[in-house]
């Protein structure tokens, strides 16, 4: 827990470090929450939950690609075992660094893309018998949209999260709509 703590952070204060540069560069800062649905083994134990985000992403000049940091915390709740309640929860924290794909679109109002990346989450989950918690590496990919005109544009996206465990993996898709603001 204390290296999660530590590298968020190390990724605050490295945004904040980035903010002077970024507005030049044309960042968008964005916030953002939705549905959190677990996968394989995560989704035959958990049920959907809920996830927020925050995200920053740095447009690089003259290309089709840019750069997307974004840091989500997210919970779900246990599924009833043969019919008994499970009490406890899912905890989800972390963040990817990503590389974003500006899909080329003749409306100047709609603009979709993709994006692939790869970072760091930690995962708790909690129960009445106890709680037990890990942070590993994790991968993510996924596909969206931003609509609108001027410094405020809406996002909706879909992102497959897969999230490395000893002895396997914890996999996740955040399903996203929020609001960005910036120059570009």
């Amino acid at each position: 827990m204390k290296r999660l703590v530590l590298g968020l952070a190390m990724l605050g204060l490295a945004s904040l470090g980035a903010t002077a540069a970024a507005h030049a560069q044309g960042a968008r800062f964005g916030l953002g929450g939705g549905l959190a649905a677990p996968t394989g083994d995560y989704g035959s134990a958990d049920k959907g939950g809920w996830h927020a985000l925050a995200k920053v992403d740095f447009a690089i000049p003259m290309a089709p690609v840019g750069i997307r940091v974004d840091a989500l915390y997210g919970r779900t709740s246990h599924k009833d075992q043969s019919g008994s309640p499970v009490p406890g929860n899912t905890q989800l924290a972390g963040g990817l660094a990503s590389l974003v794909w500006n899909v080329p679109a003749r409306a100047p109002m709609f603009k979709p893309y993709l994006l692939a990346g790869a970072g760091v989450y930690h995962v708790k989950v909690a129960t009445s018998l106890g709680d037990a918690s890990e942070t590993k590496l994790a991968f993510g990919g996924g596909v969206g949209s931003s609509f609108g005109a001027g410094p405020a544009r809406f996002f909706v996206e879909g992102r497959y999260l897969r999230v490395q465990e000893t002895g396997g993996a914890m996999s996740f898709l955040p399903i996203t709509a929020g609001v960005t603001f910036g120059l570009k």
